[in-house]
């Protein structure tokens, strides 16, 4: 087993060199600080933040995704030449999904055609 090096355990340096930096001479200056940056801020909404997730390069991203794929199901669906009124099977007829492998009896069944 490899040991990660991000135990859960605390770290007693880097929690010292946390509370040095943190702190300084007035601890109660970093959350006056704090306070005055929230009061500043203006309130926003649930759409503005995730305006500000969606980029428009993301955007435009997604959309040339979904295009490129729609491009492709309507040329595919064009290339297969299929008589109407014909089904055609997603899976070859050999193809089955079970769980379990079947049963003896069922692949001589199989096999033989139900005779």
């Amino acid at each position: 087993m490899t040991m990660s090096p991000f135990d859960h355990q605390r770290d007693e340096e880097l929690g010292r060199l946390l509370r040095e930096q943190l702190t300084g001479p007035r601890p109660e200056a970093f959350l006056e600080r704090i306070r005055l940056a929230v009061a500043r801020s203006e309130p926003r909404g649930e759409w503005d933040v995730l305006a500000d997730w969606a980029r428009p390069r993301r955007i435009a991203l997604a959309v040339a995704a979904g295009l490129l794929l729609w491009l492709s199901a309507w040329f595919s669906a064009n290339r297969t030449s299929v008589e109407p009124g014909v089904t055609v099977a997603s899976l070859p007829a050999h193809s089955m999904v079970n769980p379990q492998p079947p049963a003896a009896d069922e692949i001589m069944s199989a096999l033989t055609g139900g005779r």
